[in-house]
């Protein structure tokens, strides 16, 4: 199989998840039965507490023999939380679930020895959506999701099988599945990609236009890292005339991808809007085929510098009047950042705001972590960032009912004020300092999405939040204080890269998580993607 790059944000996450983890191996320390210790005859027996799921301040009976001559002695702990015990048996342990506790595993500690018991479901508003048919997901990592007209929901990614189906459907790096996450047969994605799809889009037409790593769809090649798809999935193509050097009239004319543009390597996220398409990523040329002087056997391209952002027309044709330097000769695209684009979004006013981890833009303009430009492509002094991060932007979210940003990654301050690796900031740019982030040890947040009730769910590498246990996945108020009930779950395992509210079959709201994890409060084999439920 053709190894496929994967984006710069991608990459780099993977790289510090693995520092992280890293600098996380499990540390034994001393024996504790060195100096004479003998072991206890201390054993948490099988099966599972009564209740075998509760509630914060409810009361749990386990199943421990050998306690009870050791009972002033004892630490007890649910999900490494310290609970007050309330009863010892030789045969049970009674404790009443504290505040702050989260889903995960039981143990007892007695005089410096760990006995390891049985996980614990804590419950609270937020779950996993039972009701959520994805089996065993994706067998690679998915970066987008995203649901289109007449509820059609796509999922995209580097993946060749989902819950098993690709025993007897071709599946490369798209798919189409229901509401209730099952896989939809019967589309006609042919062979689909060749690589990865890293974002999609609904255009007016009710076609979609797909963008990521790939050179080919179906069995046809000739595009540049983007194409369209009908809303069935095939690849819309057109006849389009050629140079004929030979005697055979069939050679005049060439089948070809309808949409003819893209760049020469991956792209990162891709927006459609005013009947222009913008592309951001780490290229630094813009191409296209040049059919006029091809044959049919071959097929020219033809290139024009630009440097990690791309504006077209519908058709893929370049627009030179966006992004480019027409003051030098001959044209050439503006420098852009100094580093590396993360993650973007576009405005409904056309400016196009860009994080990542840089220090300028176009040589001059300071632009720590983050930029927007203006609806031409230039520098938007307007922007307040100030300072901006100091250090690396890896997401940026954009909440359309408070029309701010949010912004994560491992920075400790953002224009100055302490940000801890979660910011919001206004449209112009300035800190909002209604929300002031708790801190995070252990690791950084790397994506946030404000739900429509104002919940802001944080995924990353992080261990604790404002010294509380929340491994993965916590959930805050608009104040940056962990929501009360919503923070119950176990640690979250990966990255998470894309995510789509909506709603269940039970009228329920519910947010799926895409990207490249495997395990979530306590369940494994999630194959990349899996839907909460988060009760009002």
């Amino acid at each position: 199989m053709k190894r496929m790059k994967l984006t710069n944000k991608l990459f780099v996450m993977f790289v510090l998840s693995s520092v992280i983890s890293c600098s996380n191996k499990i540390e034994y320390g001393p024996d504790p039965y060195a100096g004479g210790k003998e072991p206890l005859d201390v054993v948490f027996q099988e099966g599972t507490p009564s209740p075998s799921q509760a509630k914060v301040g409810s009361t749990v009976v386990f199943k421990v023999n050998g306690l009870l001559k050791y009972k002033d002695q004892i630490k007890f702990y649910i999900n490494n939380v310290e609970s007050d015990i309330v009863d010892i048996t030789d045969s049970t342990l009674t404790s009443v679930v504290s505040e702050n506790t989260s889903t995960g595993g039981v143990k007892a500690v007695v005089n410096g020895q760990v006995f390891a018991g049985p996980n614990l479901p804590i419950i609270g508003k937020l779950g996993i959506d039972l009701t959520f048919q994805s089996g065993v997901g994706s067998n690679g990592p998915l970066f987008s999701i995203a649901k289109f007209s007449n509820n059609q929901i796509f999922i995209g990614g580097m993946f060749s099988d989902y819950n098993g189906n690709g025993a007897s459907s071709k599946i490369s790096g798209l798919a189409r599945i229901t509401n209730a996450g099952e896989f939809v047969r019967g589309m006609k994605f042919g062979q689909g990609v060749t690589g990865n799809v890293n974002s999609m889009n609904e255009l007016n037409d009710g076609n979609i236009l797909i963008s990521g790593g790939f050179q080919r769809y179906d069995t046809v090649s000739m595009i540049k890292n983007m194409t369209t798809i009908s809303s069935v999935g095939a690849l819309l193509v057109k006849s389009t005339p050629i140079l004929n050097l030979t005697d055979d009239p069939n050679k005049s004319n060439i089948i070809v991808p309808a949409f003819n543009g893209g760049s020469e390597t991956s792209i990162l996220k891709t927006f459609v809007q005013n009947n222009k398409v913008t592309i951001v990523g780490g290229f630094k040329t813009y191409s296209s085929n040049y059919y006029a002087r091809s044959t049919y056997d071959n097929i020219l391209t033809d290139f024009f510098g630009m440097n990690g952002v791309i504006r077209m027309n519908m058709d893929g044709s370049l627009d030179s009047t966006y992004f480019v330097d027409h003051k030098s000769i001959p044209k050439r695209s503006y420098a852009g950042v100094n580093g590396s684009i993360f993650d973007a979004h576009l405005q409904s006013d056309g400016k196009l705001v860009l994080v990542g981890v840089f220090s300028n833009f176009n040589g001059s303009n300071a632009a720590n972590g983050i930029v927007r430009l203006k609806d031409d492509g230039t520098f938007d002094s307007s922007f307040q960032t100030g300072s901006g991060a100091n250090g690396t932007v890896f997401d940026i979210s954009y909440v359309k009912e408070t029309k701010k940003y949010i912004l994560t990654g491992n920075f400790t301050s953002f224009n100055g004020v302490p940000t801890n690796g979660i910011v919001v900031i206004n449209l112009d740019g300035s800190v909002d300092k209604s929300f002031q982030s708790k801190g995070f040890t252990g690791g950084n947040p790397s994506y946030a999405v404000q739900l429509s009730n104002g919940l802001i769910v944080v995924t990353g590498t992080f261990k604790t939040y404002d010294n509380i246990i929340r491994e993965g996945l916590l959930v805050l108020n608009a104040d940056g204080t962990l929501a009360q009930d919503y923070n119950n779950t176990g640690r979250l395992v990966g990255t998470v890269n894309d995510s789509l509210e909506g709603t269940n079959s039970l009228g329920q709201r519910t947010l799926t998580l895409v990207g490249g994890f495997t395990s979530f409060n306590g369940k494994s084999n999630l194959g990349n993607i899996v839907r909460l439920t988060i009760l009002d």
